[in-house]
């Protein structure tokens, strides 16, 4: 699966623009991810990431590959639900992978057609929103991109996009 997702920065006023060109609010949750780095590569460098996150109603473990734009999030993601992350982690820690850093953040989450928008407010970072829809490896994402920037562009959001992950951000 890739993931065409496109981030930025905003503050807490994009609720009422996202509602009011039709977005549905699903739910609200706390979510914290823990990122792991191998022990035979730097994620850093290969642009990767590896990542027990943590809701109160699951967990995930989700790999992401090097993102594949200049200009976007977009990028190969894995992901599976872990009925148990400490056991998870002890797994990972056993193989040599080290624990990283912890993101954690309050998620609102929103469906608007077929694209999800997220607006996360970051332990360290401020307010952000992410739109993106998950594609088939072999469809063609450009159009997918195209029609994301359609949205912020009716959301009055025109720049200011961030292509770093909020672990990259905080890492700074």
């Amino acid at each position: 699966m890739i993931e065409v997702e496109v981030k930025a920065k905003t503050d807490p006023t994009i609720k009422e623009k996202l509602e009011s060109i039709g977005a549905r609010k699903i739910r609200t949750e706390k979510q914290e991810d823990i990122y792991f780095n191998a022990p035979h590569k730097d994620f850093k460098i290969t642009d990767e990431a590896l990542r027990i996150r943590k809701t109160p109603t699951k967990a995930l473990l989700t790999y992401k590959g090097p993102k594949i734009d200049e200009k976007s999030k977009t990028r190969q993601e894995i992901e599976t639900e872990i009925p148990n992350p400490k056991k998870m982690t002890r797994i990972l820690e056993s193989l040599g992978f080290k624990k990283a850093h912890k993101v954690v953040k309050e998620r609102e989450i929103y469906q608007l057609d077929d694209f999800k928008a997220t607006i996360d407010k970051v332990k360290g970072l401020g307010t952000y929103i992410e739109i993106e829809k998950d594609i088939k490896e072999n469809e063609d994402y450009a159009e997918i991109l195209n029609k994301i920037y359609k949205i912020y562009k009716k959301l009055g959001i025109q720049k200011g996009f961030q292509r770093k992950s909020y672990l990259e951000l905080l890492l700074e």
